[in-house]
């Protein structure tokens, strides 16, 4: 076969460059993968039928694979995108919000920090994808700690975790990462309980289509200019 579609359980997801990834498991307790559940009842309330995988583009010659692949990429991201949409409307996703918030795509999410909270994404339509916090007052005196996961269709940590820490002295936190197509974010944020909190804003934002994608709409491109040639 000259393309390989490689479908992804994960709702809304997509591969690109995730091939590469050894996985390791998340342990059964970890805090990454207890969170992620909650948010996939959401993204995945219709089960995998919602979405299907990105193709990995093999042989470049073969147009027909070439534009499937970017039809079904187009589909992923319509769904993705109107399910961020239907998340971030929701009227009760405030900072005051209990429990675990949703994080949307490159849209500042504020609040307080007392203790602990969990953001969780969409599964990332980009071989990239950004991460900011900006500490932006509070009378807290521990540090804001945080966690950045990035985990599979099976809630499995597919990425080392990160870990940074953020106080008066060191208030903002940017990391830029790579390989995480298809892969589900999740960031912990927390510091020891206490009424003097962290004011704090995050964004997540994904780079641009993954590169197969990319690579898929030249074939296609080129095979449309060749038939228009009477090639």
């Amino acid at each position: 076969m000259s393309i390989t579609n490689r479908v992804l359980t994960a709702i809304l997801s997509v591969t690109a460059g995730a091939a590469a990834l050894a996985p390791t498991s998340a342990s059964a307790n970890h805090p990454c993968q207890s969170e992620w559940v909650k948010f996939k009842t959401f993204f995945d309330q219709n089960g995998a039928t919602i979405a299907r995988g990105i193709c990995q583009l093999v042989n470049k010659s073969d147009a027909a694979a070439a534009k499937k692949c970017v039809d079904d990429f187009e589909a992923a991201k319509q769904k993705i995108d109107a399910k961020l949409a239907e998340y971030n409307a929701k009227a009760d996703d405030t900072q005051w919000k209990i429990g675990p918030r949703g994080l949307g795509e490159a849209t500042w999410a504020s609040g307080t920090l007392l203790a602990e909270r969990t953001f969780a994404g969409a599964p990332v339509l980009s071989d990239s994808w950004r991460l900011e916090l900006q500490r932006t007052g509070g009378k807290a005196t521990k540090p804001m700690r945080g966690t950045v996961c990035f985990l599979d269709g099976d809630g499995n940590l597919a990425l080392p975790a990160a870990t940074f820490a953020i106080d008066a002295g060191r208030p903002t936190y940017d990391n830029t990462f790579t390989g995480v197509a298809g892969l589900t974010p999740v960031i912990l944020l927390e510091k020891p309980i206490g009424l003097n909190g962290h004011q704090y804003q995050l964004r997540g934002t994904r780079g641009s289509e993954p590169g197969v994608v990319r690579e898929a709409r030249q074939v296609d491109t080129n095979a449309k200019a060749a038939k228009i040639r009477g090639q």
